[in-house]
């Protein structure tokens, strides 16, 4: 074991705990700790307190220094000025791990922020592993662990093979007892709180590992060391263990309030749906969804395509069932005629053997019928998955039986709506996915499917290829922001087509320019001064004949002129006017918290109107890039009634590789923009570049 797992496993697994701050009353926090250690723990406990011999009748020490033997984990409870102490008692007694309850942190603002910083310098050179500090504590059922202080005492708690990760210990108690009052089994819950140490993402890597964990719920409202996220979250991907999760702060309020909570890193939405799109994330926002979520992946089945089938008492929820399965990309196949013939030999004439199979409520009397359809349904090929509405409670223990044989016959998904808890938690507990909501079901077995094809065109695909060629030189000579000519000979190494141009001085070369191009021209002003040419008038088109370009040559000298710094070279672009086409705007950033991004939306003057735009981490494989393409104007651009030629779209994916590329192995590059690109027929050409330096 590394030395890295070894410490996150004192931290989530250890064998002894000492409690800093430990207290005799169980209403305070060090000592409700205490109270929840003793009713459960498996290891050793002993309360720190520097006034008492024993606390809650354990044998108590006066300081961590005191301790007589090897303790993995110090949950402290004090004051946050004390923390820093603490910490250096537990380098200097081999402390491996510290559990920091305290608030007044980094949360606070900078006096706070000082004091997470010091804390932070201690534990790292003593290799101490942190959870916190501003934490509502750890559960680890495996063990009996049950280090919180929120009040948990009024449900019951079950391990199982769900994890929660959440920078919010609040929202992360709230998911554990949405949970197990769902029926779902959780071992392990992570509050992270600030994360002056251990990250929501080192704790998701640790969690995945673990043999006994399938599905992970994970809250953040900010992310730092992204690189411990990413990993994770591609790790969790390849062992096909889903990550359901919920990021806040998707608006400017709730921004500040991440910021005020934990002093977290604000990301903007796009980006994050992007990553978490390319991680295999699946991100909700509801935690209500969450669950929904968690219900059906923890089932530990895996759909072999998207055709379902639904059985129903109700064919009004039949009906809403259908509707929210159209929604969710799920297909609902009638029954091949064998199995309707079937099906229809057990059902009323008033019931339907198509699908939704309406049973109707003549299962009252004579639940047979339920055995047979299920048989038929989950027997058939040409189903994929089996969703039952109905498990009234009037029916009693047979039906609940029938439908445990059903799930125990197959391993296909297969998953029940009812409306009633008290039998959907019996159902839950026999581990039959149930779920209180008709659409809710359809939702998460779309989910589901989502996960699953994703997961497998993941890990068919090769990793993006990052080129070896440097333009650092090229680069670290020039201005932040580089002129359409240097932009576009950077860009174009790597594969983007252009529009034909030439670059003048003069009258007389713009217009023998213009005849060696033949028919319209476009004439641009060519300075890293004026990154948004349009802006200022700067961009002639359709310019015909040697008067109209010697004479836009003429004005554009004049904006140079008039506008641009003292002894600036005047250079202008004299550029083909392509054909009129679908205008495009694919580009790149350098996220601060992500890193490298590559865009793709509508170009032209709809960039700005429409606000379309589509994320991927850089590099990008030829199936993101796709994929982004398959995304604007909801699909129509690609599968439409006007969409654009299979050799177009491929054009337009090569050019997002391309790019891609540059950002990934540039690191002076901060934006590339290229707008428009511009499709016309099998042809795509960038008619302007941009390419800005500098972080």
């Amino acid at each position: 074991m590394t030395e890295a797992a070894s410490g996150m496993r004192a931290l989530m697994a250890p064998r002894s705990i000492a409690v800093v701050g430990a207290s005799d009353s169980p209403s305070r926090i060090g000592g409700r700790i205490v109270a929840r250690l003793k009713e459960t723990y498996e290891g050793n406990i002993v309360p720190v307190n520097p006034t008492r011999d024993t606390v809650q009748d354990l044998p108590a020490r006066p300081s961590i220094t005191d301790l007589d033997f090897p303790t993995d984990l110090a949950i402290v409870a004090t004051p946050a000025t004390n923390v820093v102490s603490v910490a250096r008692e537990c380098a200097a007694k081999g402390v491996r791990a510290m559990l920091v309850l305290s608030a007044g942190f980094a949360e606070t603002g900078e006096a706070g922020a000082r004091l997470q910083a010091e804390l932070a310098e201690v534990t790292s050179a003593a290799g101490i592993r942190v959870c916190g500090p501003n934490c509502i504590g750890m559960v680890n059922l495996t063990i009996g662990l049950r280090a919180v202080f929120s009040s948990i005492q009024a449900f019951q708690q079950r391990p199982g093979n769900v994890a929660v990760v959440s920078q919010s210990g609040a929202y992360g108690m709230t998911l554990y007892e949405l949970a197990q009052t769902a029926g779902l089994g959780v071992s392990y819950v992570f509050a992270a709180g600030n994360e002056s140490g251990v990250t929501c993402g080192e704790a998701l890597g640790y969690l995945v590992e673990q043999p006994d964990v399938q599905t992970v719920a994970l809250f953040v409202e900010g992310i730092r060391k992204t690189g411990h996220l990413i990993a994770a979250a591609r790790r969790a991907l390849e062992l096909g263990k889903p990550v359901v999760g919920i990021k806040v702060g998707r608006s400017q309020a709730g921004i500040r309030a991440a910021a005020s909570h934990t002093g977290a890193m604000a990301v903007p939405s796009k980006v994050v749906d992007a990553v978490f799109d390319e991680l295999g994330v699946v991100r909700v926002r509801t935690a209500r969804e969450l669950i929904d979520c968690l219900t059906v992946f923890s089932a530990s089945r895996v759909p072999a395509g998207r055709n379902l089938a639904v059985m129903t008492i109700s064919g009004g929820v039949g009906v809403s069932m259908a509707d929210a399965a159209a929604t969710a990309g799920l297909a609902l196949p009638p029954a091949n005629a064998q199995l309707r013939d079937e099906l229809a030999a057990v059902i009323p004439e008033f019931g339907s053997a198509a699908n939704p199979v309406d049973v109707t409520a003549q299962v009252v009397n004579d639940q047979s019928k339920i055995h047979t359809v299920l048989g038929g349904l989950i027997s058939s090929p040409d189903y994929d998955m089996i969703t039952i509405s109905g498990a009234p409670r009037g029916l009693g223990q047979q039906l609940l039986d029938s439908y445990q044989k059903a799930f125990t016959s197959t391993d296909k998904p297969m998953v029940i709506y009812g409306p009633q808890a008290d039998v959907n938690e019996q159902l839950m507990l026999n581990g039959i996915p149930t779920i209180s909501d008709p659409v809710a079901t359809i939702d998460a077995l779309g989910r589901l499917c989502s996960y699953h094809d994703y997961r497998r065109e993941r890990l068919a695909e090769p990793a993006p290829a990052t080129p070896a060629l440097s333009l650092s030189h090229q680069l670290e000579a020039v201005s932040r922001t580089l002129s359409e000519e240097a932009s576009r000979s950077v860009i174009e190494q790597y594969g983007v087509p252009f529009a034909r141009q030439e670059v003048v001085a003069d009258p007389e070369a713009a217009v023998a320019a213009a005849e060696r191009l033949g028919g319209p021209v476009v004439l641009k002003l060519c300075a890293d001064w004026l990154p948004h040419k349009s802006e200022h008038g700067a961009v002639l088109v359709g310019l015909r004949g040697l008067a109209e370009v010697a004479a836009g040559f003429g004005k554009l000298a004049e904006i140079h002129a008039q506008s641009g710094p003292a002894g600036a070279e005047l250079k202008v672009l004299v550029q083909e006017q392509i054909p009129a086409g679908i205008e495009l705007a694919c580009g790149a950033l350098r996220d601060p918290t992500f890193g490298p991004m590559v865009s793709l939306g509508l170009g032209g003057v709809l960039v700005d109107i429409l606000g379309e735009q589509h994320l991927r981490m850089a590099p990008v494989t030829e199936r993101a890039a796709a994929s982004m393409l398959s995304a604007i104007a909801g699909g129509r651009l690609v599968n439409g009634r006007r969409a654009i030629s299979n050799t177009a779209a491929r054009a337009v994916t090569e050019i997002l590789m391309g790019i891609g590329q540059l950002i990934a192995s540039e690191p002076a590059i901060a934006e590339i923009d290229l707008n428009p690109v511009i499709v016309t027929g099998d042809r795509v050409t960038a008619a302007d570049a941009l390419i800005v330096t500098g972080h």
